[in-house]
């Protein structure tokens, strides 16, 4: 039993000492304030190292002002670097289910405390993680310190997303907007390629989508489905298709009528539609990046992106060469698992082209010391804006024809060179 003691974000922070690990909610459940004032008093916590993935809030963290701190993150990304130049940042190589163990008690990177930022409590004292249960939930029902930031402005989400308040130590009341992903832009190239994978998927299909502009492109392309469910993680584009009827989760084996996720990165479009939803289910990544959960779910479709494919089919969706800009993510969780699912199938869905139109992504090998985030024999197709490439059981002449003829026009020459 924990005292769910109400205290000022500097009270809260107080309890911190230099040297913990910290555990913060990622995307939009980002507790900005308490973030905030660990920032403040960072010259007192010194190698406090917080710990997360995608971040909305500008890494206050590893500006030169906090250099005192330190960041282990499953997710780099450009804004680090200077950071990680200096010795305060560390990428951990891991894939997200994954991440749910060894960043919660008994694992590689047990924390000392774990935030969340959490709706008021219910009559009963349950307090809902609103848009980002994924890796906060299960890493704070067993850490030794747990802090909250109350904020009438988080959805009260339903499923499997709570906290009692018995098993938090300390919380603070902050009345704030959450922080906001706001819908990306979509051009042609990315409507051509959601074109091609909505082609992909059957009606009645579970679909999984990451952040970015090509996975709004897909969803603004499925809206002639039917009776479609989403998984993991829900963004604006979501609202439409719920909108419409053409997400209804109805065809669902495992869990009918609900959508399984883990994160709800969006603006308040997105927040009004979760609050009190019973079609949302909100559980932890423990369940949502189950590869074994997710091969129970017949026509599941894994959709994903990448920065490079070789010709024999292997990703890269984390590396530029050896310079590491994203993270493992849920990709090899998802390809896995639709590998497994009755009628699945794994998409990888990217432009043939990169900086400006100079150089292909799809490319006779991947570039020198890039990290290989999914290995050639999991993805069903590769998708570019040129069409849809077949992998599955092919050789590997064949696929590497598949895939030169989703190149863009402009490389296919000098890529059927390398293959002879």
């Amino acid at each position: 039993m924990r005292a769910f003691a109400k205290d000022t974000p500097a009270g809260a922070v107080g309890r911190l000492r230099g040297g913990m690990r910290v555990l913060l909610p990622p995307g939009c459940g980002e507790p900005v304030a308490l973030v905030a004032e660990i920032c403040r008093q960072a010259d007192r916590l010194t190698d406090l190292t917080l710990m997360g993935g995608i971040h909305l809030g500008g890494y206050p963290f590893v500006r030169a002002e906090t250099a005192a701190l330190r960041f282990a993150t499953w997710h780099m990304a450009p804004r680090l670097e200077e950071a990680r130049r200096r010795g305060r940042v560390e990428f951990v190589p891991i894939r997200y289910f994954d991440v749910v163990r060894q960043f919660a008690r008994g694992g590689e990177w047990a924390p000392d405390c774990v935030l969340v930022h959490c709706a008021p409590p219910d009559r009963r004292g349950y307090l809902s993680l609103g848009v980002s249960v994924s890796v906060a939930l299960p890493a704070a029902r067993t850490a030794p310190l747990v802090i909250a930031q109350v904020n009438p402005q988080m959805p009260r989400t339903l499923g499997n997303g709570w906290l009692h308040r018995s098993q938090i130590d300390v919380w603070v009341e902050v009345d704030e907007p959450l922080l906001a992903y706001p819908p990306p832009a979509v051009g042609e190239v990315e409507r051509a390629i959601g074109r091609h994978v909505a082609a992909l998927v059957p009606d009645g299909a579970t679909v999984q989508v990451g952040v970015g502009a090509i996975p709004q492109a897909v969803l603004e392309a499925l809206g002639d489905h039917r009776d479609l469910a989403l998984h993991s993680l829900l963004v604006d584009a979501a609202v439409d298709l719920v909108e419409r009827g053409v997400v209804t989760g109805a065809a669902k084996s495992v869990h009918r009528g609900r959508l399984d996720i883990a994160e709800a990165m969006g603006t308040s479009r997105l927040f009004q539609l979760v609050h009190d939803n019973a079609l949302v289910s909100m559980e932890s990544s423990a369940w949502t990046h189950d590869p074994h959960v997710v091969a129970s779910l017949p026509r599941f479709v894994a959709i994903n992106s990448a920065l490079e494919v070789d010709l024999s089919g292997q990703i890269t969706a984390e590396s530029l060469g050896v310079r590491q800009v994203a993270g493992i993510g849920g990709q090899f969780d998802f390809v896995m698992g639709a590998s497994r699912s009755p009628g699945g199938a794994s998409v990888i869905a990217l432009p043939s082209t990169g900086r400006g139109g100079d150089v292909s992504r799809i490319a006779p090998r991947l570039t020198a010391g890039a990290a290989v985030t999914t290995p050639r024999y999991l993805p069903d197709w590769v998708v570019t804006e040129f069409g849809a490439a077949r992998l599955t059981g092919r050789g590997e002449r064949a696929r590497a024809t598949a895939l030169i003829a989703v190149a863009d026009p402009r490389f296919r020459e000098s890529l059927e060179r390398e293959t002879t």
